[in-house]
């Protein structure tokens, strides 16, 4: 229907009125706060970490005051600017004041306070307020103070680290490395030993092949801390064993907040330097695929095969867009966008917070490489060439929270995070397995989303005996679509240089492929504790229970090009040494001469699911004075389905029933306040993956390679055993070392079996046994020991040394005996850093180097490929130039070494890879009102 103008202008005029009645809302209390101050923090319990819910908070000499919510939080605000002293009381707690706490005008004070246990009167204690309680040292407070042997990282470090994504923060975590740029290895095992959880819920895989998470999907700038759990309690999930890590994103805050930042940055190898590409689409700079690569819709989802008349091939064939041509332009700056806002509003007695959060930020790279492969009688093939990265990384957080009274909390945590990386990649060399030079050419665009929704409640319930139950109903998906990679190859006789470059049109090597991974998890967790005792020292019970689903629907299709036997050999043979544009004018594409194949296998495309019901009893007490014991166990019902079709056709089903029990036994020996000695044992699992458990062969068309699944497959069973020393000399300051040792039953490890084609195929058994153990020593130390010069300076620095062994039956290709894939022997992680007692100024200098890992296994008596070692360091310096604006500065990757991969063979060893890296120079703003 047809609207007035009148109709309109009332329509907007009004809708300026809601939008302005909103600022008002958020922004209410701003101009107050300008004139006065507040306190804030959380209160927890000294000897355990856990929250005091109702703990009175008063400031002395006046009748302010309040008491800690659902979370331990509390906020004493309207506070004249001044010093003030503040008291903690709680029954069966030491009462505790704090002094000289210092109000400024607009500014919030955060005071976390620890209360300690008591049985007996004893007199209130007096302390002094820090100027500033930083979130670094909560993080060391939740690792003294945690059930289970626990690394942390801070948002306050990882920003000092100048990390850009996950695997920036991961890698400078004790005992972890990252491979291929985004999966992480911790304690020497990779992705099927290790877990990854949102929030508290668990993470859908981000590949078709593995279990794995790729830690680059997530903005480093969305994280408030990371924990590692390195030992296992029944409370969290049984499948890890080198470590869970635990992602927990931003909360609001306790005031209102708007940040802004923007970054951009320059690297020698790529910036304004000439990088190849190709026509891609308008939402390319979302991380979507506007539809320029989709599947012609007049394809059939039937295959492609010889039931098909040659017109309707030639059909299908001109279909496909003629888009194989590469052009070349100029890479621009790097940038990258942050903006963050929150704010906590009272509702009567109850409080409602928010924050929002987006990311954005483009990055280009260059990387020149080379790579080789042997066999026993010499090179099978030496490229060098170029792979060309263009990168879009995009998230958004909204955090919801509302806390009713002092007893019930209630949030709804949302996150979608999005990247996709555009790479042409353009090699060139020997082949000489087929005695030619090649061409090679390969066009692919991959987007990869996560998004994960969770509803969680926590309600203190103080008439059962202060019982605390703690629910989580959460649902996450996870997409990963490869639409229309492309690859081509030109080649000449190996031994004639003078002989033209000619299009290899064979349909196993001229291809277009489609693929798409679909995620979805389901879950929800019920956890309940129980103090029945006043006394702390006496048992508090935990049990409770989960539930999660896993769907997965993977699907591929691959096509192929081939020249039809019969047309003419002079005339086609000229203009297959045409450029790839020409070859594929639609003139071309013809029953006499290129027509189009389908190569899809039934094996391409599956469905699955896994659930699993989980339940729980654990009990924490103090058995005797400065002992403290958490033991308990895990029950797991997990079934996995997958449902696929063989090369003939043939259904396969597979359905795989597991009921497991887990011990657990951690103990902690606290002699004094600032010395720690943790001891666990406990027993954990890993699954066999959908594919792996797959009774037939398929193609991995990203690896190149056969892949055969294995219906004998058992679960691993690893029995684990952790000990750690830990002293915290002072606020901030730590020193650790650790031992570890996991023997493995029925592992599973990747094989190479021989075939009759020229490559071995991967599949998997379950080896003999294996065993891993290392040492882990961690640092964290001010410098104001060594003379009041160094005051404003500290170091924080890990290392840890790390052994394997896997012993396999003697088959085929594989050797019997070889350390753990993607374990390095050693991982070194050393910072110097700096700020200024005002804070204004902090300055950082990192560096990092990991060990030698094997990469690939080696087969056929040849050694494995191995990585090299490589030193990287890092510098970041920040500083304020007002009072809302900031600067920061940093150099990443100063050294630029080579990433180089070397292949033992009988003639010694031999580079496998050389990947040629730049350094980055940044420069960013933030403005915070």
């Amino acid at each position: 229907m047809y609207k007035s103008t009148n109709s309109k202008l009332g329509y907007y005029t009004l809708s300026k009125l809601k939008t302005l009645l909103l600022f008002l809302v958020l922004t209410s209390g701003i101009i107050s706060a300008q004139t006065k101050g507040s306190i804030s923090g959380r209160v927890i319990d000294a000897s355990n970490n856990e929250i005091l819910i109702g703990a009175n908070i008063i400031v002395m000499g006046t009748t302010t005051g309040t008491s800690s919510d659902l979370d331990g939080y509390y906020s004493i605000k309207g506070l004249e600017p001044g010093t003030y002293s503040i008291k903690f009381s709680f029954i069966s707690y030491q009462t505790t004041i704090v002094e000289n706490v210092k109000v400024e005008a607009g500014k919030d004070t955060k005071l976390n306070i620890q209360l300690k246990p008591t049985t007996t009167e004893i007199n209130e204690v007096v302390v002094t307020a820090e100027a500033l309680k930083s979130t670094e040292g909560a993080i060391l407070n939740i690792q003294k103070n945690s059930l289970n042997i626990v690394d942390g990282l801070s948002a306050e470090l990882i920003s000092k680290n100048n990390s850009s994504d996950g695997t920036d923060v991961l890698k400078r975590m004790t005992g972890i490395t990252i491979s291929e740029g985004k999966y992480a290895f911790v304690r020497g095992v990779g992705d099927r030993y290790n877990n990854t959880m949102l929030n508290g819920s668990n993470l859908p895989s981000t590949d078709p092949e593995k279990k794995s998470f790729a830690y680059d999907l997530f903005p480093a700038s969305l994280i408030e801390n990371v924990l590692t759990s390195k030992t296992f309690i029944p409370n969290k999930p049984a499948d890890f064993t080198g470590g869970l890590v635990e992602i927990n994103t931003i909360e609001f805050p306790s005031k209102f907040i708007f940040d802004l930042s923007v970054s951009s940055s320059y690297n020698t190898t790529t910036t304004l330097k000439n990088i190849a590409k190709y026509q891609g689409g308008s939402k390319d700079f979302l991380g979507f695929d506007d539809g320029t690569r989709e599947m012609p819709s007049i394809i059939p989802s039937k295959k492609l095969d010889r039931t098909f008349t040659p017109s309707e091939l030639q059909s299908f064939g001109l279909a496909f867009k003629n888009n194989w041509q590469t052009s070349v332009s100029k890479a621009p700056f790097n940038g990258n966008f942050k903006l963050n806002m929150g704010n906590q509003l009272a509702l009567g007695s109850d409080l409602f917070g928010y924050i929002a959060s987006i990311t954005y930020s483009s990055s280009s790279e260059i990387r020149s490489l080379e790579q080789a492969n042997y066999t026993f009688e010499g090179p099978r093939y030496e490229y060098s060439g170029k792979n060309n990265i263009s990168n879009v990384t995009w998230g958004a957080l909204l955090n919801l929270s509302y806390k009713i009274g002092r007893s019930t909390k209630l949030s709804f945590k949302n996150v979608y995070n999005r990247t996709a990386d555009d790479e042409t990649t353009i090699y060139e060399g020997s082949y000489t397995s087929y005695l030619q030079h090649r061409k090679v050419t390969s066009l692919r665009y991959v987007s990869r989303s996560l998004f994960s929704s969770q509803v969680i409640g926590t309600h203190h319930l103080n008439f059962l005996n202060g019982l605390q139950i703690e629910w989580n109903v959460n649902y996450g998906n996870s997409k990963r679509d490869e639409p229309d990679a492309r690859r081509y190859i030109y080649a000449r006789d190996y031994f004639d240089e003078t002989e033209p470059l000619r299009l290899l049109l064979d349909q196993s090597l001229f291809t277009r492929y489609f693929g798409f991974l679909d995620d979805h998890n389901y879950g929800t967790s019920w956890n309940f504790t129980l103090k029945p005792f006043e006394n702390p020292d006496l048992p508090t019970i935990k049990f409770g229970y989960l539930f999660d689903k896993k769907d997965r629907d993977f699907n591929a299709r691959i096509f192929g090009f081939r020249n039809i036997p019969g047309g003419n050999f002079l005339e086609e043979d000229q203009i297959l040494q045409q450029s790839i544009d020409k070859i594929f004018d639609p003139k071309n594409i013809n029953p006499t001469f290129i027509e189009i194949t389908e190569i899809t296998q039934p094996t391409d495309s599956y469905l699955a699911n896994q659930s699993i019901n989980a339940a729980y009893v654990m009990i924490d007490f103090q058995p005797l004075e400065n002992f403290k014991v958490v033991t308990g166990l895990r029950y797991e019902n997990s079934v996995q389905k997958l449902n696929s079709k063989s090369r003939t056709g043939e259904p396969i089903n597979v359905n795989s029933i597991y009921n497991d029990i887990f011990p657990s036994l951690n103990i902690t020996y606290q002699p004094t306040e600032k010395i720690n000695l943790k001891l666990a044992i406990s027993r954990t699992l890993a699954r066999p993956e959908f594919r792996e458990i797959a009774p037939f062969t398929y193609f991995d068309f990203l690896a190149n390679e056969l892949v055969m699944g294995n219906t004998n497959l058992k679960r691993s069973l690893i029995n684990n055993y952790d000990i750690r020393f830990e002293y915290y000399p002072a606020p901030r300051e730590l020193f650790s070392i650790s031992g570890f040792y996991k023997k493995f039953m029925n592992p599973i490890e990747q094989i190479l079996i021989s075939s009759s084609a020229l490559e071995p195929i991967r599949s998997y058994e379950n080896a003999k046994k294996a065993n891993n153990y290392g040492l882990e020593i961690e640092m964290r130390k001010g410098l104001d020991f060594i003379g009041a010069f160094l005051d404003e300076f500290s170091v924080i620095g890990n290392l840890s040394l790390i052994k394997s062994k896997i012993e396999l039956e003697n088959r085929g290709f594989q050797l019997s005996e070889r350390p753990l894939q993607g374990q390095a022997d050693f991982i070194l992680n050393l910072g110097l850093y700096y700020e200024n007692l005002s804070g204004n100024i902090s300055a950082s200098l990192i560096y990092n180097k990991v060990g030698e890992r094997i990469s690939k296994v080696g087969f056929g008596g040849l050694g494995d490929v191995i990585e090299m070692p490589r030193d990287q360091i890092d510098f970041t310096l920040s500083s304020k130039i007002y009072s809302s604006l900031s600067i920061k500065i940093a150099a990443k990757d100063i050294l630029a070494q080579n990433i180089k991969f070397i292949q033992k063979t009988p003639a010694g060893d031999k580079p496998s890879e050389i990947m040629k890296m730049g350094q980055t120079f940044s420069v960013g703003f933030s403005y915070n009102f």
